[in-house]
């Protein structure tokens, strides 16, 4: 069993430096991975209980960290229908200015940080939490609105669109920046998708007006804390990837697909600049053979291996339907000690 160490590995990794050890990221990882990882039975369904698996689970698997969402922030919406995947356009709470006034926003007194309290009492020694948002920005917007309906609503309504970021980015600034304040937080992540395969999903001039306002700030507020900062996002950022450090201020970037940039190729050419996290495509994750997974995984830590800021982990995060061995592959080739 090796010991976790964020300071020596993790956070070496996001200040683009050459780390103690080969170090593992993901994002987040599948229920049933959790389970096999952790070797633990919980004693009822809990919050303490998953927590305390989850701790377990990254522990075990060789990471020098844990994710975790702090508390309790949301952004209550109507129900979509139960699928894999469904539509943009469902869940529709805010079409225009009176169901924006009507909305019951959440309070700022009433956000709490439950899971960080809990969480801080079962930490390993050397081990940090990550907090992550509930959905980013963008992402709640276009959770509140509709696709659809923000894309008219930018051109028809845009002093609508700027009050309902301000309500949604003002919450989540506030989400984070409290959560610096936990010593068990080592690195603030903000995970929000900001494109598709070609393209972002709102222009690169609104995205610069309205949604990184409120991750500079977070950004700011975590490096005056002395701690590190990454960024989740899926889709194509040609135009707008200097941004994303020169800018906005995030120490790593995590979210790649070969059909988009290839982990290798962003790696080398912004790799000096911003840390590259994961990376390992989950379509070559799902399909490709242990050896397959092996050789790609151990071919990244020997090109990072004396430049540093590279993590190993997926492209994306282990979704239930990525099979256990392969993932576990992915682990074993930066942590041989693991036994699963």
């Amino acid at each position: 069993m090796r010991e976790p160490d964020f300071e020596n590995n993790l956070k070496k990794v996001l200040l683009k430096k050459k780390p103690a050890r080969h170090t593992l990221f993901e994002f987040l990882i599948s229920e049933e991975a959790e389970e096999v990882l952790s070797g633990y039975t919980m004693k009822e369904d809990s919050a303490e209980e998953r927590i305390k698996r989850r701790i377990k689970a990254f522990y075990n698997a060789g990471y020098d960290f844990v994710p975790f969402l702090p508390g309790n922030l949301w952004f209550e919406r109507k129900e979509h229908k139960m699928a894999e995947t469904y539509s943009l356009n469902e869940g529709v709470t805010i079409t225009d200015r009176q169901s924006f006034e009507e909305y019951k926003w959440q309070k700022f007194e009433d956000i709490n940080y439950e899971t960080l309290e809990i969480a801080q009492k079962y930490l390993p020694d050397g081990i940090k939490i990550m907090a992550y948002c509930p959905n980013g920005v963008l992402e709640n917007v276009i959770g509140l609105c509709g696709y659809e309906n923000l894309c008219y609503m930018l051109a028809d309504e845009r002093e609508l669109v700027e009050d309902i970021f301000r309500e949604v980015g003002t919450r989540t600034e506030k989400y984070i920046k409290d959560s610096l304040k936990f010593d068990c937080v080592g690195m603030t992540f903000c995970n929000d998708d900001w494109g598709f395969k070609n393209s972002t999903m709102i222009s690169h001039a609104d995205l610069r007006e309205l949604v990184y306002p409120y991750y500079k700030e977070i950004a700011k507020a975590t490096h005056e804390c002395g701690k590190v900062i990454g960024m989740h996002s899926c889709g194509n950022f040609s135009g707008i990837y200097e941004e994303l450090y020169e800018i906005i201020g995030f120490d790593g970037k995590h979210s790649y697909e070969d059909t988009i940039l290839p982990v290798e190729e962003a790696y080398e050419k912004y790799g000096n600049k911003i840390a590259v996290l994961g990376g390992i495509d989950i379509d070559f994750l799902c399909r490709s053979s242990e050896e397959e997974i092996e050789k790609r995984c151990r071919a990244m830590l020997e090109r990072s291996e004396e430049r540093g800021g590279y993590a190993l982990g997926s492209g994306n995060s282990i979704a239930k339907y990525v099979p256990l061995k392969n993932y576990f592959t992915l682990l074993k080739t930066a942590n041989p000690q693991l036994k699963v």
